[in-house]
């Protein structure tokens, strides 16, 4: 079976290798293109330990510098992030029970009343709106813009892997089955008339390797 990577990574990236291990043959044509505009530095030194990181993404983990100093509590939307953030020296606290940016922070917002989040993000994304008792920055770690694809992969892939609803957004509406990492990805697929093929059981990149060789 023919995989197409949308992901922004190279040949021997995470989604890459893990789909190999799964005896999946990948195709490689990003959709995406990425990058960092700042290394976090200087924002890291600005938090107390009792402060919080938010990483939602392994690209946004490896992105950051790395001697930065290893103070806040580190926030992650899944078991990729935190297993990137634990080899990056971060001390993870919290990772999402749902699997999505919404709900990570929906439950941090609960435990982090008094301190600061700072929320290293994709020039994509949208911060969202913290209560009174947090204070919250979001300064823009990489940009992202939408990458032409080679539209013959249509004919060549057998399922199109999908790890973002970035990604989805930049696939666009064809008839091709999408296995989906996760809900977030999964509901971006449903928003352009699609149904997800398959989703992942976790949002990691084993996960989504293991759940499109099962449907085999």
């Amino acid at each position: 079976m023919k995989i197409w990577v949308t992901r922004d990574e190279p040949l021997d990236g995470p989604l890459c290798s893990a789909l190999k291990q799964a005896q999946l043959q990948v195709i490689h044509e990003p959709v995406l293109q990425r990058h960092v505009v700042t290394d976090a530095r200087s924002e890291i030194a600005q938090l107390a330990p009792s402060d919080w990181l938010v990483l939602t993404s392994t690209y946004a983990i490896n992105a950051v510098a790395e001697d930065v100093a290893r103070v806040p509590k580190v926030a992650v939307v899944g078991e990729s992030s935190r297993e990137a953030a634990i080899r990056k020296g971060f001390h993870v606290e919290l990772v999402s029970s749902d699997g999505t940016g919404k709900g990570l922070f929906e439950e941090l917002f609960t435990i982090a009343a008094g301190s600061t989040i700072c929320y290293l993000r994709s020039s994509l994304a949208v911060a969202p709106d913290a209560p009174d008792s947090i204070t919250m920055t979001s300064p823009v770690l990489y940009e992202t813009h939408k990458r032409e694809y080679r539209k013959d992969i249509l004919n060549e892939a057998d399922v199109a892997a999908v790890t973002s609803a970035s990604a989805v957004y930049a696939v666009g509406p064809i008839d091709m089955r999408f296995a989906s990492i996760g809900v977030s990805t999964s509901k971006a697929l449903r928003e352009i008339g699609i149904e997800p093929w398959v989703e992942a059981a976790e949002p990691s990149f084993n996960a989504l390797a293991h759940a499109i060789a099962d449907q085999r």
